[in-house]
């Protein structure tokens, strides 16, 4: 992951920066809460899909040549949300680049 302050002054400007926070909610369940500092936008999804969608729109929209999605610590998620929401993401990584090596092969 970038970390977003390691950028010097020539990059100043030009890094969208999408981060995101899991709240635990009862009784069973979760929210991500979404921060876009240049739509200066927040959003709150209950699936890492729409997580997932809304940073794709988000990098896809921008105008910034760059982007960073970090997690911000998320001390009200209980700890099996947090890893089913990494799961989530991993697998959509996973089918993501499985179709995209298909499509190149084809």
């Amino acid at each position: 992951m970038i970390d977003p302050e390691a950028y010097n002054e020539e990059t100043d400007g030009t890094l969208l920066t999408v981060s995101a926070e899991i709240f635990s909610v009862e009784p069973e369940g979760f929210e991500i809460h979404v921060t876009n500092d240049e739509k200066n936008e927040k959003k709150v999804f209950t699936s890492a899909r729409g997580y997932a969608e809304y940073l794709i729109e988000s990098v896809d929209s921008s105008r910034k040549d760059n982007f960073v999605a970090p997690w911000l610590p998320s001390p009200h998620a209980r700890r099996y949300d947090i890893d089913l929401v990494g799961m989530e993401l991993s697998m959509m990584q996973e089918w993501m680049e499985k179709e995209l090596g298909e499509a190149q092969m084809g």
